[in-house]
């Protein structure tokens, strides 16, 4: 008998009927051993050095106990734990607590027949860096949180807890919450002419965007001056300066990475991360998707394969390149062993699990992974230049110019390709959204006269329409996490965990989906950043240590020299403001 050891007892049951009589399947139900929730601070720092000491969770030891009379009677013990860092580290944990036996390590990046049998033909031993790599998370998290969270006592009682990603999170809000409170509304407005070459409609209507030479962005701020530049307009002679009509290539997104299916899953959806990352666990131990804690966007050859033959079998041939779209992942430290989200069995369609929550997201991601294989769609885009009294004005050159400017955009849909499926991309939502509640106006769609230069025009209204500028705006849970993905802060998996945590410790209430530092939350960070400026608190350095912590993943660096000088920063800034002081931790060593 050969033992695999999974996580979750949801996979057990499914993977046994892959493997057949002569393997018996077992779950660790998570993770086994941890540093303890209580009763110190579970590092040690010996000469220099850091040692995590670990202890078996208490629910786990009746696991334990189940696993080690299995294990006894079989002749290899195969880990088959999730394909990340925590999965290889609950694998080594596993075989710390089932003591000197055969081991092997298998990963399943999907939960099905023919993922589970390619999987386990290719066994390979424990992968340390992995393991090293989770480690110096779990070790340099639980130093930054023991040493810092007590000192926020001091701002009050009821601020509970810091961590090294949660409080840049909290901070990006708290400033956002600052910007917002600083915001001084300003009234401008926006010439807006109709215009129409003689006697040839249809009209279009063009903004106001340069006045004597100068770029105003479509603004104007002095109400009388926009009132008498109304009044001067009607009185001068319009014409064409330019028309320029192109044909611009729409490229599909790419397939869902961990950070993204959130992000969308928010926007289209109304899902929080932390409901989206339930989902996508349950799909994912039902063998309906791939892997779910990813950040690569590549696809395998069958996957690539699979795609391309729903469009073939669904879609007209004009959407179905000649070639397969590859996307290149954006993430330097991207895991590219594994795949993007997708369907594992996506002829199905993508209505196969209905109209539940979790089919919605599957029909979300069934979309994604169909469209990123589509032809891309093409626009027409049309701008036209309109010269208001056109030879009325001296630039610093000496050389006439038009006294004002005005433009007109306008976009007709030639091919709508992959967007016959997906839509409009999630991403590109939320920016029209954050673009209508900004300050800038909306370019037009719709069909606009192809026009000569030196065409003169009829102007038939000209209105200069009252607009406010406003604050930036908030953040929603999709939007943070974006923020935080651009800026290398934290990992996709731990975004759900974040944004639970500064939401349940009271330093952030959401209302509308917007998110709203509370008074607690801009004094935590407040204190953080007097007290901790150049180390976690700041995106640069944990930025930069980020980093680090990858190279250890790919065997690049010693996680105990990087996770060492980390944690003695971060105790060195407490001790020094008088803070903390712990006794039991020597001061860190002197550099030679």
């Amino acid at each position: 008998m050969k033992l695999v050891i999974v996580e979750s007892p949801n996979k057990v049951r499914k993977i046994k009927d892959f493997l057949g009589a002569d393997f018996r399947v077992a779950a660790s139900f998570g993770h086994m051993r941890d540093l303890p929730p209580t009763g110190g601070l579970s590092v040690e720092f010996i000469d220099g050095r850091i040692k995590p000491v670990y202890a078996m969770i208490e629910r786990s030891a009746r696991h334990v106990k189940e696993l080690s009379e299995l294990a006894k009677k079989a002749e290899e013990v195969i880990l088959a734990t999730d394909p990340d860092r925590e999965g290889e580290a609950i694998a080594w944990h596993v075989s710390q607590l089932l003591g000197d036996r055969k081991y092997s390590r298998v990963v399943f990046h999907a939960v099905t027949k023919a993922e589970v049998q390619k999987a386990m033909a290719k066994p390979r031993p424990i992968d340390q860096h992995l393991v090293d790599a989770q480690q110096a998370r779990r070790v340099l998290d639980r130093v930054v949180g023991w040493v810092v969270s007590p000192t926020l006592r001091k701002v009050s009682k009821d601020a509970r807890s810091a961590g090294r990603v949660q409080s840049v999170a909290l901070r990006l809000v708290a400033d956002r919450e600052k910007d917002i409170a600083k915001h001084k509304t300003v009234d401008y407005f926006v010439l807006s002419a109709r215009l129409e070459k003689n006697g040839a409609p249809p009209p279009f209507a063009a903004k106001l965007i340069t006045w004597k030479d100068h770029p105003l962005g479509q603004r104007l701020r002095d109400p009388a001056l926009a009132e008498k530049t109304v009044d001067w307009a009607k009185t001068v002679p319009w014409r064409v300066l330019s028309c320029d009509r192109r044909d611009s290539a729409r490229n599909p997104p790419p397939p869902f990475t961990t950070a993204t299916v959130q992000q969308a899953a928010s926007v289209r959806l109304g899902f929080n991360p932390d409901a989206t990352m339930k989902h996508l666990q349950a799909l994912f131990e039902d063998g309906k998707i791939t892997y779910h804690r990813t950040d690569s966007t590549a696809l395998s050859p069958e996957g690539l394969a699979e795609a391309r033959a729903v469009i073939k079998k669904e879609f007209p041939p004009e959407y179905l390149p000649k070639t397969p779209i590859v996307h290149a992942t954006k993430s330097a430290n991207a895991q590219e062993a594994h795949e993007a989200i997708r369907p594992t069995h996506p002829e199905t369609g993508a209505d196969a699990l209905g109209g539940g929550d979790a089919g919605k997201l599957y029909r979300l991601i069934w979309q994604r992974f169909v469209a990123c294989q589509m032809a891309p769609g093409r626009d027409q885009i049309t701008t036209i230049d309109v010269a208001c009294a056109p030879d009325e004005w001296k630039n610093e050159k000496g050389e006439p110019v038009p006294r004002g400017v005005f433009q007109a955009k306008g976009k007709v849909l030639l091919f709508d390709g992959w967007r016959r499926l997906a839509g409009e991309d999630a991403t590109e939502e939320a920016k029209k959204k954050g673009k209508r509640e900004g300050d800038e106006e909306e370019d037009g769609d719709g069909e606009l006269p192809m026009l000569d230069p030196g065409d003169p025009l009829t102007l038939l209204g000209l209105d200069a329409l009252k607009r406010s500028t406003k604050p930036p705006p908030r953040y929603t849970q999709a939007s943070l996490i974006k923020k935080l993905e651009a800026e290398g802060i934290g990992r996709p998996s731990t975004y759900a965990a974040i944004m639970r945590v500064i939401l349940e410790r009271g330093y952030v209430t959401e209302e509308k989906r917007k998110l709203h530092a509370t008074p607690l939350g801009v004094s935590a960070s407040d204190f953080l950043v007097r007290h901790y400026t150049g180390n976690f608190i700041d995106m640069d350095y944990t930025r930069r240590l980020e980093d680090d912590l990858d190279k250890i993943a790919r065997g690049e660096a010693s996680w105990e020299k990087i996770v060492t000088e980390a944690s003695f920063a971060v105790i060195a800034l407490a001790r020094g403001a008088g803070l903390w002081y712990d006794p039991l931790i020597p001061r860190p060593p002197r550099k030679s």
